[in-house]
């Protein structure tokens, strides 16, 4: 048997979904993994040394860097660490691509959970491959339940998705819904057990956010939000397959890149939803028929035997080169800086503080006068500001 390379999975804090890839990871690595929420008392380049330090005394080869929704993690963090093979993960890519694709240059490989953003990616010449969390096949397994519920959704609740339920209700049909918001939210095994006693998941796909992020030179006059939603792969459908479960799907961007026309209902408005219930839950025949064409391709999908080793080659191949940038965004700028900027700092080590300011002069040597002049007065307000509010904060403990 090959040897296990060593990996390190690089996170901001503890998260429900860490053991997941914990645990999907050990398969082909030995995994060890860091909070950069834990490390106190050190700014931005005692992290780095850290980091490179426990690399070297462990003698890690691959380092994951999880970047969603977590800024210190960009393309300047990234290109300090060491001596390994880097590799991007996202699974909010939807409402992060404008930043992931920027920091990804600084890796050799990213993964994502998103079959369009991988479409993404290689547009713009990275490697880039799926990467499913939710086929844990010890959990999410049919446990050969009775199938006593017609229709399961799980997942979180707004407007558009309780419209869903309460039409499909109104007419006829018993909706079981799991759902932090109804505080009623499960165990993950009992989760499964749940779903494999139902005989549709229903997944809505829309993005509850709120609204899609997006960037711009003039951020700060111009509104971050654009769009309301996105129709999202999520997750659930790969579920409720393991599960032994038949599943159909509000449309979603990317659904015929997975399945083919019979293999997975699709519907746009709340009408097709019902039609389709009623054509499967009316005829056992049917229902079976479709549960078991649908099942099949979802664990040909979740295969991680067949995934990883697709994602091994990649991150193997030596002829790999890492995506060159000509430049690099204001906004993007201003965010790395504050991030080296405000990490430990303090009014009674000032100094320290302002000694960061050579990375930043590194940040914007490529840049206009104008953005040096910027990035260099923002960050000095930033020292000076986040000093007196950690001060203030320090005095309430």
């Amino acid at each position: 048997m090959k040897e296990k390379k060593k990996a390190l999975i690089l996170w901001k804090s503890p998260w429900l979904w860490n053991k997941f890839l914990i645990k999907k990871l050990s398969k082909f690595y030995i995994v060890d993994h860091l909070y950069i929420n834990s490390i106190k008392d050190k700014n931005f380049i005692e992290i780095v040394d850290h980091i490179n330090k426990k690399i070297e005394e462990n003698k890690i080869e691959v380092v994951f860097f999880d970047t969603d929704y977590f800024k210190f993690i960009n393309f300047y963090f990234i290109n300090k660490i060491k001596n390994v093979k880097k590799i991007l993960i996202t699974f909010d890519d939807y409402d992060l691509h404008e930043t992931n694709a920027i920091t990804a240059s600084a890796c050799d490989l990213v993964i994502t959970g998103c079959p369009v953003s991988v479409l993404k990616y290689q547009e713009k010449g990275y490697k880039a491959h799926r990467f499913f969390l939710e086929n844990d096949q010890d959990i999410y397994k049919n446990y050969n339940e009775k199938k006593d519920i017609d229709v399961i959704f799980f997942g979180s609740l707004n407007d558009d998705r309780k419209s869903y339920i309460d039409y499909i209700e109104q007419n006829g049909f018993k909706v079981k819904v799991i759902s932090h918001h109804l505080n009623n939210f499960l165990k993950d095994e009992d989760l499964a057990k749940l779903i494999s006693r139902s005989k549709v998941v229903l997944n809505l796909s829309k993005s509850t956010f709120g609204g899609i992020r997006t960037y711009s030179l003039f951020q700060i006059l111009n509104p971050n939000k654009v769009y309301k939603f996105y129709y999202q792969f999520k997750g659930r459908i790969f579920t409720a397959g393991l599960c032994g479960t038949a599943c159909i799907s509000e449309f979603y961007a990317g659904h015929e890149i997975m399945f083919d026309k019979n293999e997975l209902e699709i519907f746009y408005t709340k009408d097709e939803c019902l039609k389709i219930l009623k054509k499967l839950l009316q005829d056992n025949k049917i229902l079976d028929e479709y549960t078991n064409k649908f099942v099949a391709k979802v664990m040909k999908l979740t295969s991680d035997e067949v995934e990883f080793e697709a994602i091994s080659n990649l991150i193997e191949n030596k002829k790999n080169e890492r995506k060159k940038l000509i430049n690099i965004p204001y906004w993007y700028l201003r965010i790395a800086a504050k991030q080296i900027i405000i990490r430990n700092v303090k009014l009674s080590a000032l100094l320290k503080a302002f000694s960061q300011f050579g990375l930043i002069f590194s940040l914007i040597k490529n840049s206009n006068y104008l953005v040096k002049l910027l990035i260099i007065f923002e960050s000095f307000i930033n020292v000076i500001w986040y000093s007196i509010v950690t001060a203030i904060k320090f005095k309430r403990l």
